[in-house]
């Protein structure tokens, strides 16, 4: 019975090492980076304005509007503040629109897009084809 406790105590020690190595290994290999106030304010917007309702981000949210984790790399800054301070129809609604923001709104939270397709992801989440 004393030999099986020593066993098992033994056991325990080495899977709370491992595990405490592999906690160590994954902080350690973390990437950080400063915030831009733009993108601190344009998630601020982002999510005053509820856009992970429609919206995608990290896989995380609504899936009526598109993953935006990496759309910084499709479309680049212009092409989205242009986007969002244009207010266009929606895509399959005839009379709905996609909220408008202001210019400022719309190039904070092209900042904040930028700053989160600056994380890498390691091609998460994974894109239909």
């Amino acid at each position: 019975m004393r030999q099986k406790l020593q066993v098992y105590c033994v056991i325990i020690i080495l899977a709370s090492s491992g595990f405490g190595f592999l906690i160590y290994k994954s902080i350690s290999n973390v990437n950080t980076q400063s915030i831009p106030i733009e993108a601190i304010q344009g998630k601020q917007i982002f999510q005053r304005k509820a856009c992970i309702e429609c919206h995608t981000v990290f896989g995380n949210g609504g899936y009526w509007g598109g993953d935006l984790t990496k759309v910084y790399d499709k479309y680049g800054y212009q092409r989205i503040t242009d986007y969002l301070s244009a207010g266009p129809l929606l895509s399959g609604a005839k009379h709905k629109r996609h909220q408008q923001l202001t210019t400022e709104e719309a190039e904070q939270v092209s900042a904040y897009l930028q700053f989160i397709n600056s994380i890498k992801t390691f091609n998460w989440p994974p894109q239909g084809k």
